[in-house]
């Protein structure tokens, strides 16, 4: 080590500049780096139900479900229940290809329980929870579908998909029972009084099930949510479908073979077409917020391209000083140094160098922080985060931990590559080209 800062020493007018070039690179690493990892690590967490098996198709009119001129509120009703007939007759057709372990229809208003927005206010005592929200249309298989499962004591997932009628009966999750009623078993049929906003008319809901943490976002932790049924069928709201496969059937083969026999799905009045993976699948709420996954993968992109320029540059830097010590290289050669230690020599003080530099960058970002000229990448969630992003020490640490082993490996790279060229090289010759 007393060799290591020796060399850094006597070589510190140009090891100044790699210090500097290196604290600049760290900090506009952490950057870009913080939110990547935190976005990426929400998109990792289990989303509590199973979407390796579901594929959505759409459904589509193939001709009017009313006669010319037709209007009135008779007309509706009937059309409704011409349309429940047909979405019955296709879901039969579906079910009878084998492939297939269960469908439901999705909501326009919900049915993916997954989504961003449709916040409820959850009251609790004298305190109120903000929680996200899913409808899906009651009389379907909707957890069966999703696979999402009950709790123990609470009613079965045919029994929540098919006995639960109108917005009186509430599902929610584990989590949220919890934080509400102490367990899942203690919030089973409980009551809550809620006030329709603005209106000052209030009603009470029961919660009818509990059933296992589902995580409502993908951007942030929430594994609170509030289901219910939001009616039946109906032509004006019904415009998926989702389709859960039984285990082993290859979704691809599936998705092709319906695609290419879709005119066999096909009623009177309704045919099916577009399948599509689940996981390629927007909910209702960003059909109208498209923007969020196009943002999130350009700030990747452009964070990516950044780091790369950056990494690029430092490496360079530290290959040309490298490639600078072949002279230095030829001696210790000459006095019996090993290629070995030469490389592990060099390679030592790359590190001594980055680690120093980490070091200063980590004081200068937490000021940086304090100072409220920056934060850490820090989601707003309506529920508690208990994982290392909201822990703002640990955060920090994490974070600054990744920068670190990039920049070192980027440094190191820098290093070894025109190190090895060097030690190879003959002691005369790396004189005489001095």
């Amino acid at each position: 080590m007393k060799q290591i800062l020796n060399n850094l020493w006597s070589q510190r007018g140009q090891n100044v500049w790699l210090f500097a070039e290196l604290v600049v690179v760290c900090f506009v690493a952490w950057t870009q780096i913080d939110p990547i990892v935190v976005n990426l690590f929400y998109k990792s967490l289990p989303a509590g139900f199973d979407i390796d098996r579901l594929v959505v198709a759409e459904v589509k009119s193939i001709k009017s479900f009313r006669g010319e001129g037709e209007v009135g509120d008779e007309v509706d009703m009937r059309e409704n229940e011409l349309f429940r007939a047909q979405m019955l007759i296709l879901k039969e057709h579906l079910m009878a290809q084998g492939d297939v372990e269960s469908v439901t229809c999705l909501d326009d208003f919900g049915g993916y329980p997954r989504m961003d927005g449709a916040l409820w206010q959850f009251p609790v005592g004298n305190d109120t929870l903000t929680v996200p929200h899913c409808y899906y249309t009651e009389g379907e298989a909707f957890f069966e579908t999703f696979g999402i499962h009950p709790v123990a004591g609470s009613p079965s997932q045919h029994e929540m998909s098919t006995d639960f009628h109108g917005n009186q009966t509430l599902i929610i999750t584990r989590s949220l029972a919890e934080r509400a009623y102490g367990s899942a078993e203690a919030a089973l049929g409980k009551q809550i009084r809620s006030e329709i906003r603005y209106d000052g008319v209030y009603f009470t809901q029961t919660i009818g099930g509990v059933v296992e943490d589902v995580s409502a976002f993908d951007t942030e932790y929430s594994s609170w949510m509030i289901f219910s049924p939001n009616g039946r069928a109906d032509l004006s709201s019904i415009k998926r479908i989702a389709i859960r496969l039984k285990p082993d059937v290859n979704m691809q083969r599936f998705i092709e073979e319906q695609n290419y026999h879709i005119g066999e799905l096909a009623t009177e009045y309704l045919t099916l077409s577009g399948f599509t993976p689940y996981q390629k699948v927007e909910s209702w709420e960003k059909s109208f917020n498209k923007s969020h996954d196009y943002d999130f993968n350009l700030s990747v992109a452009t964070a990516i391209f950044f780091l790369i320029n950056l990494c690029l540059g430092v490496m360079g830097t530290f290959w040309m000083q490298t490639k600078r010590r072949t002279e230095e290289s030829g001696i210790m050669r000459a006095f019996g140094a090993t290629k070995r230690r030469i490389m592990g020599l060099f390679l030592a003080e790359g590190f001594v160098l980055t680690t120093f530099s980490m070091f200063i960058t980590c004081i200068l970002y937490l000021n940086y922080v304090k100072t409220g000229l920056g934060e850490l990448c820090i989601p707003s969630s309506t529920q508690p985060d208990p994982t290392w992003v909201a822990d703002k020490p640990l955060h920090f640490l994490i974070i600054s931990g990744i920068v670190y082993l990039i920049i070192l490996t980027t440094v190191s790279i820098g290093i070894l590559i025109p190190s090895w060229k060097i030690v190879r090289t003959k002691p005369v010759e790396a004189l005489r080209e001095e």
